[in-house]
């Protein structure tokens, strides 16, 4: 008698995880090829790749195919494996494609505190991220990019105010939508120009940090170090741009470019006015002078007050973000050009 075919295992993704990971993973855990698993999913050829450097794309009929091999629904997969998602407009000329990772994507390794909590993990699992890190509020840990230098992982255990300056910008992501993203990238653009040149808390709060982490003064570093000071600063630029939104000044100033009340605001939120006043206000200035308000003075004038409720409501794009990226680098969504790294003597 013919000995029946192994039953074939399911397998739960990671949240976030790439799907070429999760190919393998299901692909290992039948002790299967992994090619066998593309090739039921409907890929003609093949070749050798590597999830670090790869992804696979797949078709919508590809998508289901894979669903079945795996004992998930197609909505499941796409919920979980990101790059599903944009995968029906990657695959259309083949059901699957092994390229290169996109320049918009970053692989990034899972919190090792979310991973210890399964035991269906027989192979390296990577996640397919639209940023160049991520905070597991979960586990207190910084994920990031370490092809760029620097470990992958950071535990945030002695730096508990990142973790709780991310739920924060959750919550600013909530109210705001996708322009917050705009926001925050215009606040570590400013940021970074503050601690390139040892300026607001460079030598204070963000030199305690380093020393907690003791990296010292290390670029990879940066985004880390000033994440909290990064979002009390969009959610200070969020309070502009509400007003700017209805053509008035913050806190009903004259009408100019720069609102003092309003750098002065950020100072205070900051708790450091004084810094603010000796040189700090220079990039806020830039900032203030990308995002200057239009209206005629005349037509601003004129203008009903906003209605009651509209600091909750999200903010419509404005110039200079009318487009705004999903995913990518977040310096690429700023309207301030500089770069960490980059002379600033412009600027300052």
């Amino acid at each position: 008698m013919e000995e029946a075919a192994p039953r074939p295992v399911g397998l739960e993704p990671v949240p976030g995880e790439s799907a070429g990971s999760f190919v393998r993973r299901l692909a290992q855990i039948n002790d299967v090829p992994v090619a066998d698993v593309l090739r039921e999913a409907g890929a003609r050829r093949v070749q050798e790749w590597d999830p670090c450097a790869h992804e696979v794309f797949f078709s919508d009929q590809a998508v289901d195919r894979l669903a079945v091999m795996a004992w998930r629904t197609p909505e499941e997969l796409r919920r979980t494996l990101p790059t599903l998602a944009v995968g029906a407009d990657s695959g259309r000329q083949r059901p699957v494609r092994i390229v290169p990772w996109p320049a918009h994507w970053t692989v990034l390794e899972p919190c090792a505190g979310c991973l210890a909590r399964r035991d269906d993990v027989v192979a390296p699992v990577w996640l397919a991220s639209g940023e160049r890190w991520h905070v597991c509020v979960r586990h207190g840990r910084w994920l990031r990019d370490a092809s760029e230098g620097g470990p992958g992982q950071v535990n945030l255990a002695e730096l508990k105010e990142v973790v709780q300056a991310h739920r924060r910008w959750t919550r600013l992501q909530q109210r705001v939508g996708p322009y917050a993203r705009a926001l925050l990238a215009d606040a570590f653009q400013v940021a970074g120009c503050w601690w390139q040149t040892r300026q607001m808390g460079s030598e204070t709060v963000w030199a305690q940090r380093e020393r907690m982490l003791g990296v010292g003064r290390q670029l990879w570093s940066v985004p880390l170090v000033v994440y909290p000071e990064a979002v009390v600063l969009a959610e200070a630029m969020t309070v502009y741009e509400r007003q700017r939104c209805w053509g008035r000044d913050f806190d009903n100033g004259a009408p100019g470019w720069v609102s003092r009340h309003w750098l002065a605001f950020v100072g205070e939120r900051l708790n450091m006015s004084e810094e603010m006043e000796q040189g700090g206000y220079r990039m806020l200035r830039e900032w203030t002078l990308q995002h200057r308000i239009t209206t005629p003075v005349v037509a601003r004038l004129a203008q009903q007050t906003p209605p009651p409720g509209y600091r909750s409501e999200p903010l419509r794009p404005m110039e200079p973000h009318l487009t705004l990226p999903e995913r990518g680098p977040l310096e690429d969504a700023s309207c301030l050009h500089w770069r960490l790294g980059q002379a600033v003597t412009d600027l300052v």
